[in-house]
């Protein structure tokens, strides 16, 4: 197995901690495979629940898989889309999953400031930029996410697109002023 190149948020850490390898039997209530955002997150919310009795085990490193490649970014939804968790889930059970991830998106904003998490938070929300000349895309799913979510996506026009992102690639765009990037 090749070891991928390493990746840009462990380069540029001034100081890379590094922990022991775990040697012999132990003993613990709780036992968390892989760190990364999962794992991490789900340790962490052991701990303020007051476990304090919980082991994180990683293979190589904290963060060094697809956690540690990823870009940062902090937004409800799916890869999937939501008109497909619409139409496998039905209305109501698909806003409550939808709702999740936004409460989600909380959890993690609060994480960051509770304990003083040095990441280089951006709390700017994001952009989601149309490439195609047809703003028919953006515009039904603005829709889709106000009538079934009860999400607010702002609508861009082309110039404050341009403007913003500084490229004529980009037409329209919808922006989500509750995301973040870390």
């Amino acid at each position: 197995m090749s070891i991928p190149a390493e990746n840009y948020y462990r380069a540029s850490l001034e100081h890379r901690p590094e922990w022991p390898v775990l040697e012999g039997r132990v003993q613990t209530r709780v036992c968390v495979i892989g760190g990364g955002f999962a794992g991490l997150n789900t340790a962490l919310g052991l701990a303020e629940r007051g476990l304090s009795d919980v082991l994180l085990l990683d293979a190589r490193q904290i963060g060094f898989g697809a956690s540690g490649r990823n870009g940062g970014f902090v937004f409800g939804g799916f890869s999937r889309g939501e008109d497909a968790l619409l139409r496998d889930l039905g209305p109501q059970r698909a806003r409550a999953v939808y709702a999740g991830t936004t409460d989600a998106v909380e959890l993690i904003r609060g994480r960051i400031h509770r304990h003083a998490i040095e990441c280089d938070a951006v709390e700017a929300g994001i952009v989601w930029a149309n490439w195609f000349r047809d703003p028919r895309v953006l515009r039904s799913r603005q829709q889709l996410l106000a009538e079934h979510f009860g999400v607010n996506w702002q609508w861009w026009s082309r110039e404050r697109v341009r403007e913003r992102l500084r490229s004529e690639r980009y037409h329209e765009a919808l922006f989500e002023p509750q995301a973040l990037h870390f």
